[in-house]
């Protein structure tokens, strides 16, 4: 059925004679409960994660030898405001990591395959607020077409935010 008016009343009046009401308490009970976990089921999945904005970044501790651990960029968005990296076919779909520079100067920066097999990364300095692209990987690591960025001459105590994301936005999760 196809209604074009202005008249919201009579669109109302043609949804309540398309729309049939259950008969008794139990069938009202069950079309209740369906629209509520239908309505709870779409708000947990499109929940963002807590790393998706630069200023809430997971923080990370450096260590002298690399542990991979799991993290997700399902249902990210893009960071506005943030300079765009120059590499990965950046869309959006980012997620945010901090770590503050150890006393030699130096990181390394490896990501592992998971849902998503094709990434991006980037590290800034300077504050969540006015960050400064440092560099920016597409496929350099070891574990598919996956970024890695090794850097040195940082200056120690400093933060470094670590800026990841899947290539082209179309195809997001765990990394």
């Amino acid at each position: 059925m196809k209604i074009i008016s202005k008249n919201h009343s009579l669109i109302l009046e043609e949804i309540a004679k398309v729309y049939q009401p259950p008969n008794n308490w139990t069938d009202f009970l069950k079309h209740l409960l369906f629209i509520i976990l239908a309505t709870l089921t779409g708000y947990c999945s499109y929940a963002q994660p807590v790393n998706d904005d630069a200023c809430a970044p997971i923080t990370l501790t450096a260590t002298a030898s690399c542990t991979y651990q799991t993290y997700t960029n399902a249902a990210a968005t893009a960071s506005p405001g943030v300079p765009v990296p120059g590499c990965a076919s950046y869309s959006g779909g980012d997620v945010w990591f901090q770590v503050v520079v150890p006393a030699g100067g130096a990181l390394v920066f490896d990501t592992q395959t998971g849902v998503v097999t094709d990434g991006g990364m980037a590290i800034y300095s300077g504050d969540c607020n006015n960050l400064v692209l440092i560099e920016c990987d597409d496929d350099d690591s070891p574990n598919g077409l996956m970024p890695y960025i090794s850097r040195s001459g940082l200056t120690p105590g400093s933060t470094i935010w670590i800026r990841f994301w899947e290539y082209g936005n179309n195809n997001n999760g765990t990394f």
